[in-house]
């Protein structure tokens, strides 16, 4: 009967017949909360959020998006968090910071727009502190698993709780401009495949992304506003 209610409020709204000030989102929404049984699910909410954080994916020091997410998704299970190096300027500590401050700090995941769209990573230096404002530094948690990329003065990563690649969704990234600057549209180029964002129609602006629409390969999110983003050692 529930899922019946489910299928039946998404074709309402496939077909207009529901209200026309309603988004798809809304409908979901609906339909979670009469269910009562945790159909919202990690990735709803982060979808449903008016900022984020938003990142394509590659690999990394010859490891695959599997093994990397498999590692992450350990940490979190055993650890209660894990640490993603992601230099990027449209992503420093700050800024994740501040929308960690004001609602969850959710982060999703991306494929790149065409095989090879996101730079892999080379380095695999090895961080072994962090810190959220480079004054005070404190170990990274015990027992958790190798935080590598290109340790240099600039280097960061994001903080998670959670994590799943457990989805089969896609994400309109015409829905989103660049969290800097909310008049600009999202924009990915290499070296700054992680930004933040706000949600905001740019499907009519002339710079918008060519790529609209991308398969979501991971949804996780960072709920400490302290440990939204962190600074990483450079190495000597």
């Amino acid at each position: 009967m529930l899922e019946q209610l489910l299928v039946t409020l998404e074709a309402a709204y496939a077909d207009s017949r529901g209200p026309h000030s309603w988004s798809y989102a809304d409908w979901i929404a609906l339909a979670s909360h009469t269910r009562g049984d945790g159909f919202m699910s990690l990735l709803d909410e982060a979808l449903r959020a008016s900022e984020c954080v938003i990142s394509v994916m590659g690999a990394h020091a010859g490891e695959d998006a599997a093994a990397i997410f498999g590692r992450k998704m350990e940490d979190c299970t055993e650890i209660g968090r894990t640490f993603w190096v992601a230099e990027s300027a449209k992503a420093r500590p700050a800024q994740v910071q501040a929308i960690c401050k004001s609602s969850h700090g959710y982060v999703i995941f991306i494929e790149p727009a065409a095989p090879g769209g996101a730079r892999p990573t080379k380095e695999s230096d090895a961080a072994t502190s962090c810190s959220p404002d480079r004054a005070t530094w404190l170990p990274l948690p015990t027992g958790i698993g190798p935080v590598t990329g290109q340790m240099d003065a600039s280097a960061t990563a994001l903080v998670l709780d959670e994590l799943t690649t457990d989805v089969d969704r896609t994400i309109d990234l015409w829905g989103y401009a660049d969290g800097a600057d909310p008049d600009k549209p999202l924009k990915f180029v290499l070296g700054l495949s992680t930004a933040c964002a706000v949600q905001k129609d740019t499907s009519t602006h002339p710079r918008r992304m060519k790529s609209r629409y991308r398969r979501i390969v991971a949804g996780p999110a960072s709920r400490e506003f302290e440990r939204g983003n962190q600074w990483l050692p450079a190495q000597p």
